[in-house]
């Protein structure tokens, strides 16, 4: 995998591609926007083409507006930056951000949350494992634990979200570990996750996505595979996971470490994945049913203290997430078909 450019040329250059795509797609939808209307109305396509333009707009000029306001924040509170007043009002940035994401995504995408156990967003002191499934999935965590639960989050997020230009200018300067996922990255990676463990506490939450990626066969075949260089006797359990990748143990473990006391909330939800893909989106917009989303929050005087007990016990856990997801999937299915679902 390429490193990353450096700051100074990166965020220049994600700014000015942002600013320019944001500027034509302005300039073009008095043409465009018809003609796609045109288009859906005669395919019958519910507005999709016209929702998925809006929603584009609606992203760009939301990251663009967080990118320069963070800028004017952080050139106002130069020297300043890590003093509780200047991360206070970066972490309401922050979810302002998400915030204006979340409803460009529901006025266009008709994204909407069903979480069926609310109460588990009241607690902090905790490390949240969410699923991947989509390039949208790291607002869900600031959604669910920032606007509903008023946590704090410290996010453990891959290196290539930097790519957005809000992401890296606002996210680099609040605790945040972003991650070189490549065989060579960084060795004191584990000692910076561990390090922003430390800060977790009654007001604040980790989150880290352990599967690393998108679920694909491939991908699980290749993870199975590894899995079975060091620990063979889990290769069956691995390979028995559906809908997600097993988890890669290593920065939970970095996490854990750091918080001794922090219980573990793992997040599952169905309905994201239709955000994988330009393919994905195309094909799914407006969403006919919400996003469904379950917590499981286990005390951690249950969690394993043996990292290869831990790696065991994890993947069990990861199993029953897995289940819970083929089981919304499967009734999902149902409703799509007009079968009434029991409970």
């Amino acid at each position: 995998m390429a490193a990353l450019p450096a700051p100074a040329l990166r965020r220049p250059l994600s700014l000015t591609v942002v600013t320019l795509t944001l500027t034509i797609a302005l300039v073009l939808t008095p043409i465009v926007l018809p003609a796609l209307l045109f288009v859906d109305l005669g395919t019958r396509a519910r507005l999709r083409r016209c929702r998925m333009w809006s929603l584009a707009i609606s992203v760009l000029a939301v990251e663009l507006t967080a990118a320069i306001t963070g800028i004017v924040f952080l050139t106002w509170y130069v020297g300043r930056i890590d003093n509780l007043p200047a991360q206070t009002r970066l972490h309401r940035l922050e979810l302002w951000w998400a915030r204006c994401h979340g409803a460009g995504f529901r006025r266009f995408a008709g994204l909407r949350w069903a979480v069926e156990n609310p109460e588990e967003l009241e607690h902090g002191n905790a490390i949240v494992l969410a699923r991947h499934a989509s390039h949208a999935d790291a607002l869900l965590p600031l959604i669910l634990f920032g606007t509903m639960g008023g946590h704090r989050l410290l996010y453990t997020l891959k290196e290539e979200l930097q790519w957005a230009p809000a992401m890296d200018i606002v996210g680099n300067r609040l605790p945040n570990v972003f991650v070189n996922r490549s065989p060579s990255a960084d060795s004191l990676l584990e000692e910076r996750i561990e390090r922003l463990a430390r800060k977790i506490d009654e007001h604040h939450i980790a989150v880290i996505f352990p599967e690393g990626t998108f679920f694909t066969p491939e991908r699980l075949d290749r993870a199975a595979n590894r899995i079975a260089e060091t620990h063979p006797d889990l290769e069956a359990s691995a390979r028995s996971l559906v809908h997600l990748l097993p988890p890669r143990p290593a920065g939970t473990l970095s996490l854990l470490r750091g918080a001794p006391d922090a219980d573990l909330i793992l997040v599952a939800h169905v309905g994201m994945e239709a955000f994988g893909d330009l393919t994905a989106i195309r094909r799914n917009l407006p969403l006919a049913d919400p996003v469904q989303v379950r917590l499981w929050r286990i005390d951690r005087s249950e969690v394993p203290t043996d990292e290869d007990a831990f790696v065991t016990w994890l993947l069990e856990r990861w199993i029953d997430v897995d289940r819970w997801i083929e089981k919304r999937t499967r009734e999902r299915r149902g409703i799509d078909q007009g079968r009434e679902i029991g409970p």
